[in-house]
């Protein structure tokens, strides 16, 4: 079973496996309306995501943030790069929130793995609520995760 990494806020340090933020507001790979967890292969891969969605937040400011370890069943599509849709990288989440459509909503893995955009040779690795196995998700730790202010440059 496979370890994966997400980064949440303090606030919802008790809820580590809520998908509720992704069903709420929508991602880049998911609509409003359908929740899906989104981890990481990383520990550093999940801090690179936080801090890329947290522009012109002063370093003072910055939430605390806690990293959970989380072991998955090993039920994962993978994609690579070369199988992603042109527009993957898209700033806008327009086309790739219903890229997915068909696993979002009839989930025949658990889990799917795609290129991050941020750093596109390490991967971002979306599990579905929804899906059977999802019971046997555990997780494994949940630890406070420092930002070195070297990381940190607010506009």
């Amino acid at each position: 079973m496979p370890i994966v990494y997400r980064i949440i806020r303090e606030k919802f340090r008790n809820q580590p496996l809520s998908a509720e933020g992704s069903r709420l507001f929508g991602a880049r790979w998911n609509p409003k309306g359908i929740g899906v967890l989104y981890t990481t292969s990383t520990a550093e891969l999940g801090l690179v995501e936080t801090l890329a969605h947290a522009p012109g937040v002063r370093y003072e400011d910055l939430p605390t943030y806690w990293l959970s370890a989380i072991k998955i069943p090993d039920d994962i599509r993978v994609y690579s790069r070369l199988e992603m849709p042109g527009y993957w990288q898209a700033k806008s989440y327009e086309r790739t929130q219903y890229w997915l459509k068909e696993w979002l909503v009839e989930p025949d893995v658990l889990a799917v793995s795609l290129p991050s955009v941020i750093v596109p040779f390490s991967q971002n690795i979306i599990i579905h609520p929804q899906h059977k196995l999802f019971s046997d998700i555990a997780l494994v730790s949940q630890e406070r995760i420092p930002i070195d202010p070297r990381l940190w440059h607010a506009e």
